[in-house]
């Protein structure tokens, strides 16, 4: 009876504590991606005068949205983005092989954290200052995209093209960047702690050439391929 008894205390008590271990967990996770600070200022007029000319470029209900009216969107209400990319990403415009087209819009500032960007294609955009961070971008184009001083902590950048994209002083921090293809790269003072860079391409050039911080931060680089 007494050893039932300690069973059950016990596994109170592991039930218990395993919420707290988890939010331990998370405070940790968070706060070593906390100590990088953006250096891009936000320009909060403009993004204010986005927001006041949503209204007139909402589309009417059931219809597609052109490109010009999601990036309003992605601007003035980030709660209804995600929904659009979740529920009726085939309302959005798209590229000729069937991707989300987001190319060359100017998103400079925007909050995205958290948004699914999968298979979106923002070739050439402008996104300094962003926050991408908990961002999914999996098999996203980003060729030629504008990232400076962007936030793209735990953001998922796995089969990604990242090539000629520029990251300086950038958050790369816990972001998977596992078969992402990273040629010419500029990543000077990116922050890149605990990045995962498992079978990415074109690794060697594109870090060791531009960031510093791969040295301090310990990350294993595969051979140029």
């Amino acid at each position: 009876m007494q050893k039932i008894i300690s069973a059950s205390i016990s596994c109170v008590l592991l039930a218990s504590a395993v919420p707290a271990m988890a939010a331990n967990n998370a405070a940790i996770f968070e706060s070593t991606c906390a100590e990088w600070k953006s250096n891009v200022p936000v320009d909060v007029e403009r993004l204010d005068k986005l927001r006041k000319r949503a209204a007139k470029e909402r589309p009417a209900k059931g219809t597609s949205q052109t490109k010009k009216q999601f990036v309003v969107l992605l601007g003035k209400n980030l709660v209804g983005a995600r929904d659009t990319l979740a529920n009726y990403k085939a309302k959005l415009p798209k590229t000729s092989d069937g991707m989300v087209d987001l190319r060359d819009v100017t998103l400079e500032g925007f909050d995205l954290s958290g948004l699914n960007l999968d298979n979106v294609d923002l070739s050439g955009a402008e996104l300094n200052g962003a926050n991408l961070s908990g961002s999914t971008l999996r098999g996203a184009s980003l060729y030629k995209t504008e990232l400076e001083g962007a936030n793209l902590s735990n953001s998922n950048l796995s089969f990604a093209n990242i090539s000629k994209a520029e990251l300086n002083y950038a958050s790369l921090c816990q972001a998977d960047l596992s078969s992402a293809e990273l040629e010419d790269a500029v990543l000077l003072g990116a922050y890149m702690k605990g990045a995962q860079l498992d079978r990415a391409r074109h690794v060697a050039k594109a870090v060791y050439q531009n960031a510093q911080g791969i040295l301090v931060f310990g990350l294993s680089v595969p051979p140029e391929n």
